[in-house]
């Protein structure tokens, strides 16, 4: 019955503060983009379109923030009513009392995987399409400054510049190995154009290393077969946030072969794995942190739930950007934080909950003192009583 009575103020403070929050962030993300949907003349129906796209999202970043805030203020509003202290006197543990708490965070973490895999992606993907349909961006995927590795570094190309719109490189270099490693040819050209099948170089200069250490120099690139598509050598515009589980890994084992930088991406990718388990980490800090206070209930948790998370995500940005470049593997990356945050709070639950006893004040003066006042000589006038009001003498 109390697991049952707890659940019962959990929930209704956790769906307000849900509300509030993708409320919050859908106010942030129009009002950061007004002034680009008024100067393009975007219609309020395509406004309205990609605010409810973005609803998604925001479900994902608000989920975390709800839960500290609603289970912080569920158990610190126990604590101000004196009920914790009634429960844990009648024998109930913390950790009895907060399993059904312990257990829905473990549901949420579980299903915010599915729910960002099967439905935010998607909604990113089409609101981001949308977005630059409505103001009008045209995105290029040309590309400069190309180097790329192909049939598993056998075969290296380099170009300047890579025009998409004539599937055409410039300043084009093929460098062909052999499994050994070892420099077969190079083919250096002004330009490669694509022909549907492999690269055709322009006035090509073909340098073929011969077995017995003698360069040959030829005009003809015959032998050669360049059969790297053109989708390789153009820009990445594509974003591990907008596919899925699946299509990101084939994304990322792309990128490792063509020999494109890929950590970043496989940070983020990473990343879908850990954030869920945010809901499930912060539980702990709530429930723990929650019955410290007594006063200004609803203020402090909203304070302690912004502040945990807001120092959770620098966290994450942090160790993302200083992990990768320090020889650390990049599934690395997002694992500290979720480590020390899980460790903090079974320590701060572990430890035994501090609540102030409930006293009764009696007033100084009592009966004792009343009495000790009596002359011990049955004789003497009896002293009037402190609290006996003079009564006025009658004429």
């Amino acid at each position: 019955m109390l697991q049952r009575y707890l659940l019962e103020q959990f929930l209704p403070v956790f769906l307000v503060a849900l509300l509030f929050f993708v409320l919050m962030l859908e106010l942030g993300e129009l009002f950061a983009n007004l002034w680009k949907y008024l100067s393009n003349g975007v219609p309020l129906a395509g406004i309205l379109r990609i605010m409810y796209l973005y609803a998604p999202k925001c479900v994902s970043f608000s989920m975390p923030m709800a839960i500290l805030f609603a289970s912080s203020y569920t158990m610190g509003n126990l604590y101000a009513r004196n009920e914790l202290t009634a429960i844990f006197a009648s024998g109930y543990s913390l950790y009895a009392l907060v399993l059904p708490l312990l257990a829905a965070g473990l549901f949420l973490s579980v299903g915010m995987f599915f729910f960002e895999d099967r439905v935010v992606i998607h909604s990113m993907h089409e609101k981001n399409a949308l977005n630059r349909l409505l103001l009008k961006q045209e995105e290029s995927l040309s590309n400069t400054n190309i180097v790329v590795l192909s049939d598993s570094g056998t075969v290296v190309y380099t170009a300047d510049y890579y025009l998409d719109t004539e599937k055409k490189l410039f300043s084009f270099l093929a460098v062909t190995r052999s499994v050994s490693g070892g420099i077969v040819s190079v083919i250096q050209a002004p330009a490669a154009t694509w022909n549907g099948m492999q690269w055709i170089p322009e006035n090509p200069v073909v340098y073929t290393f011969g077995d017995d250490g003698i360069v040959r120099m030829g005009r003809t690139a015959a032998a050669a077969v360049l059969s790297e598509p053109p989708e390789t050598f153009r820009r990445n515009t594509t974003s591990v946030d907008e596919l899925s589980s699946s299509d990101a890994k084939k994304f990322i084992d792309s990128m490792r072969k063509a020999g494109l930088p890929y950590s970043e991406q496989l940070s983020n990718y990473y990343r879908r794995f850990s954030f869920p388990l945010t809901i499930f980490i912060v539980l702990f800090f709530s429930i723990s942190l929650g019955g410290r206070f007594r006063k200004n209930i609803m203020l402090m948790s909203l304070l302690l739930s912004l502040s945990i998370a807001v120092l959770y995500y620098v966290l994450q940005m942090v160790t993302l950007l200083l992990l990768p470049g320090h020889g650390f593997p990049s599934c690395c990356s997002y694992l500290p934080v979720p480590y020390c945050y899980a460790t903090q709070g079974l320590d701060q639950c572990r430890r035994p909950t501090r609540f102030t006893p409930f006293t009764i004040r009696m007033p100084v003066h009592s009966h004792a003192q009343e009495l000790s006042s009596f002359p011990t000589d049955p004789c003497a006038p009896r002293p009037s009583c402190p609290s006996e009001r003079t009564r006025p003498s009658r004429p």
